[in-house]
């Protein structure tokens, strides 16, 4: 059956007085293509000239919204950038008050989000932060921090020593002498909490880690008669000063990573890292830059955000260094992913 055709008409059809030649169409058509072409290209040139580098953000996941400012903040990624595209002209020093501390940071990150990642202090989506996230600190100000939601947190805890005497005949009756100074020890346990409005309402122990064993206090006590001579047992096994004679450090982190809920890939990734940093060496210190201890701290103040003792206790440089590998990267395999693009992390 014919069927019979309206209202449109085939090019084909055309009539072929009109018809230009499809040699020259082509022709025509190339250069209309070349024409719009380098357009786009000059209208694309004159958009990039006009982008302000801190505008540039890093695949962060969702900007989260923090309570009581009508914008949102997104963390540069230092991945995107390089390090002095990250850093102001000017330094700045400032206090934040956060999980009952005052920590003072001198700092000249861009964004107040990276000079607080950069010391180890991580801010939760849910967190109330009282200044812009997105915009450098202001010198001398207090940026107060209110947790809320859930938390990782680790708690360091102190281990007394015991005295304990032994008699001895070498020393005169009545007197004593500290044959081995006593020392203590310390244990960490790690932990998460969940916090609504700064007030933490519940907490459950993820993990309790034993860094060091407390040394006895072992005193002589003089059983024998006469002058104390030399009693050829004065030794002393004191650990020098600065020493670390503790647990391995690398199965303080293996304990602190499983805490955090992270799998054996992200420990395999984290250990490779700070074996390639520090050889997992505590005293570690780069003779060049003075980046300091097992994460490479620089400089090495910043871990004081984590504890007082950041000098020479492995557990609170690993604290430390885990908070700032969450803040920054996410995860170790992040944090190694990058190291391994770029040479640092």
């Amino acid at each position: 059956m014919a069927v019979e055709k309206t209202g449109s008409r085939h090019r084909a059809d055309s009539p072929a007085t009109t018809e230009i030649p499809r040699p020259l169409r082509r022709v025509i058509g190339v250069g209309g293509l070349v024409v719009v072409l380098a357009g786009s290209l000059a209208f694309a040139t004159t958009q990039a000239d006009g982008i302000d580098g801190g505008s540039v953000t890093g695949d962060v996941g969702r900007a989260p919204e923090v309570t009581g400012r009508g914008n949102v903040w997104a963390q540069v990624s230092r991945g995107e950038l390089p390090r002095t595209a990250l850093e102001a002209e000017n330094e700045v020093t400032f206090t934040v008050n956060v999980d009952g501390d005052d920590l003072e940071i001198t700092s000249n990150a861009l964004t107040l989000a990276d000079a607080l990642i950069d010391n180890g202090i991580v801010v939760g989506v849910d967190d109330q932060v009282s200044s812009e996230m997105n915009q450098q600190a202001v010198d001398g100000d207090t940026v107060t921090i209110a947790r809320v939601g859930l938390q990782h947190g680790t708690e360091s805890e102190v281990l007394p020593f015991e005295t304990v005497e032994t008699e001895t005949s070498a020393l005169p009756e009545g007197t004593t002498r500290v044959q081995t100074e006593g020392v203590e020890g310390s244990q960490i346990t790690a932990f998460t909490a969940t916090y609504e409005n700064n007030v933490e309402v519940s907490r459950t122990v993820t993990a309790t880690i034993l860094v060091a064993e407390p040394v006895d206090e072992v005193v002589l006590v003089g059983t024998g008669s006469g002058s104390s001579g030399s009693s050829g047992s004065s030794g002393s096994s004191t650990p020098p000063l600065g020493a670390y004679s503790g647990a391995d450090p690398r199965g303080i982190a293996q304990q602190m990573v499983a805490a955090r809920g992270w799998d054996s890939s992200q420990w395999s990734c984290l250990d490779r890292l700070w074996q390639r940093e520090s050889n997992w060496n505590p005293h570690a210190q780069n003779p060049s830059s003075g980046a300091y201890g097992i994460p490479q701290s620089l400089p090495g103040s910043k871990m004081a955000s984590a504890g007082s003792d950041w000098r020479t206790n492995p557990a609170t440089q690993i604290t430390w260094g885990l908070n700032y590998i969450s803040g920054r990267y996410g995860t170790p395999c992040g944090a190694w992913s990058h190291s391994q693009s770029v040479g640092w992390y």
